[in-house]
């Protein structure tokens, strides 16, 4: 008995699945929605995520809806695994994140590489003999500024406006 197909296809970056008639993202680049890269992201977020290593010079996530299960199930029947996807509108950045209780998220700041690029690099080359990608000190300066924004709220929770060790949890 063949298995029942339940989504269109896995988000590239989160493997999260992506429905039926859904809406997905695609990376205006054509390197990156050729047959053989295929990438396709559930949320700005995850299409974001792609930025560390494509190398793009510009770059923009497009919104397009998934095809019904019917259109799929035919287009597979027919072995043409590539539908045109319907093109819904273009979002050409990431826009400023903001969480339920209106709290800013790191998509919305704009900084520069706060650690110490060769020291890093130093640390994991002593302990492992690995070398390091440039999407890692990206990750890692992503940290550096969620965890600041959590020791800003603790701060501002405890009624301070200094941030201490204690607010970095």
């Amino acid at each position: 008995m063949a298995q029942e197909i339940t989504y269109w296809k896995k988000c590239s970056s989160c493997k999260k699945e992506i429905g039926f008639n859904t809406p997905y993202k695609l990376c205006s680049v054509s390197t990156c929605r050729n047959k053989r890269t295929g990438l396709v992201f559930c949320s700005v977020a995850c299409w974001d995520a792609h930025l560390g290593f494509a190398n793009h010079r510009e770059s923009c996530a497009e919104e397009y809806i998934s095809p019904s299960k019917n259109e799929f199930i035919s287009a597979l029947e027919q072995d043409e695994p590539s539908l045109q996807p319907v093109r819904n509108k273009i979002i050409s950045a990431a826009p400023a994140m903001q969480t339920p209780a209106g709290k800013v998220s790191y998509a919305s700041i704009k900084t520069d590489t706060l650690v110490v690029v060769s020291k890093v690099k130093q640390l994991i080359k002593d302990q492992s003999g690995f070398n390091t990608s440039t999407c890692c000190i990206d990750a890692l300066t992503q940290k550096v500024v969620d965890e600041c924004l959590k020791a800003m709220e603790h701060a501002t929770a405890a009624g301070r406006k200094t941030v201490m060790g204690r607010d970095v949890l």
